[in-house]
């Protein structure tokens, strides 16, 4: 079945069926607090630098077939709390 997709600030975050969070998606939302503009391509780079930084936050995801780009991580809840976390850490060390 196709993700659901709410738009946060005109960014489309989808989510499966099962209520699984995209992750580059969850991330260019967040992101857009801090910059004017935030494309697929930094939130892109902004997952791959945390996971660099944090390579367990890997096991807080799955992947699943996306709509052209191939797989994509997917997190619960409980998963993206933890990504969030590090991720407003690194966001703040950017910009604050």
């Amino acid at each position: 079945m196709d993700p659901v997709a709410v738009y946060l600030d005109d960014i489309p975050v989808r989510f499966t069926d099962e209520g699984e969070i995209f992750v580059k998606d969850a991330i260019a939302a967040v992101s857009e607090a801090f910059k004017s503009a935030v494309d697929e391509r930094d939130a892109e780079l902004l997952w791959e630098e945390l996971v660099r930084r944090n390579p367990e936050l890997l096991a807080y995801c799955r992947e699943v077939e996306g709509d052209t780009d191939g797989p994509v991580p997917v997190a619960d809840s409980d998963g993206w709390d933890k990504i969030n976390e590090k991720l407003f850490e690194r966001l703040l060390e950017e910009y604050a």
